[in-house]
């Protein structure tokens, strides 16, 4: 008897009115806060994710799964919708159209890692992204969205967590000052994050080994080193936060997503030590994709 792929989960009859509630959900969500509907494909050229997630992160490294076609070009499963989101824009000049502008999908998306409660290879994302503004406003917006959208689930102990990475600007004034404290706990970090130290310092304060964190647990913090206009940013979000009555704390450990970074959990859900949805806004990934259309065309 053939079996299933390891990793990879069938959604039986007695399942699917479940997924139908949290899709219906998600997209009378999106539809109330103006976000219109994306399909994007399945499969891209690799470089597209190489260059907008990056090539020294886990997902480009250790987790895409990547093919060559019968022409000999590098396809890729999509592992997040982001990038595919950016090149669609970008490729059908969605900016000659007034901006903002709002997009969001609901799909597969597929990453080789270890299967366990709430980490599958093939997972099902709901993602926004917003075009075209850095108003503080529109962060509040993608958030707020997100908040309604779970609590709308009855979630039990929902919680949402943010921080601030601040602009390109201060994470390259930031970094020096990171790179020098782990060169000084270097002897307590895994194999993975001495290698991190010299492509994505940041990655470090991320790592899950125990060692790891707790030679961190001391480590500057990005957020004490925001530019006045950064903070003033961060500090606009959270403010506006209080007047939606949208309960926050902060983000210890900042993740990998350029500017603020969000994750919200539940602790009473399977996989709880995992985020259940993240939020980044992204400056850059729109120039880094469109170097690659050009290059293409």
């Amino acid at each position: 008897m053939i079996k299933g792929i390891k990793g990879v989960k069938d959604i039986l009859p007695e399942e699917t009115p479940r997924w139908r509630f949290i899709e219906e959900s998600a997209r009378r969500w999106a539809d109330r806060y103006g976000f219109r509907e994306i399909r994007i494909p399945i499969f891209e050229v690799t470089t597209l994710f190489a260059r907008s997630i990056g090539a020294a992160t886990d997902i480009v490294e250790k987790e895409m799964y990547t093919f060559p076609d019968r022409d000999g070009t590098s396809l890729t499963l999509r592992p997040e919708g982001t990038a595919g989101t950016v090149r669609a824009f970008i490729e059908h000049n969605r900016s000659a159209d007034p901006l903002p502008q709002k997009y969001f999908y609901i799909g597969p998306m597929f990453r080789h890692e270890r299967p366990q409660a709430g980490r599958l290879r093939q997972f099902h994302q709901f993602g926004v992204e917003y075009f075209g503004t850095q108003d503080p406003k529109a962060d509040v917006d993608v958030i707020a969205l997100l908040w309604r959208f779970l609590s709308d689930l009855a979630l039990p102990d929902l919680a949402l967590e943010i921080n601030s990475l601040g602009t390109a600007a201060d994470r390259a004034a930031y970094l020096p000052v990171l790179v020098s404290f782990l060169k000084g706990r270097i002897g307590d970090l895994c194999d993975n994050c001495r290698r991190r130290m010299e492509t994505n310092p940041l990655r470090v304060l991320d790592c899950k080994v125990p060692g790891c964190r707790a030679a961190t647990e001391d480590a500057p913090q990005l957020v004490s080193h925001l530019s006045p206009q950064a903070k003033s940013h961060f500090d606009e979000v959270l403010s506006t936060f209080a007047v939606l009555g949208i309960p926050w704390t902060r983000l210890l450990l900042p993740d990998c997503i350029r500017d603020h970074v969000l994750a919200s959990r539940c602790p009473k859900c399977r996989g709880r030590r995992r985020p259940l949805r993240r939020f980044g806004r992204i400056i850059g990934r729109a120039r880094d994709a469109s170097c690659r259309i050009r290059r293409r065309s």
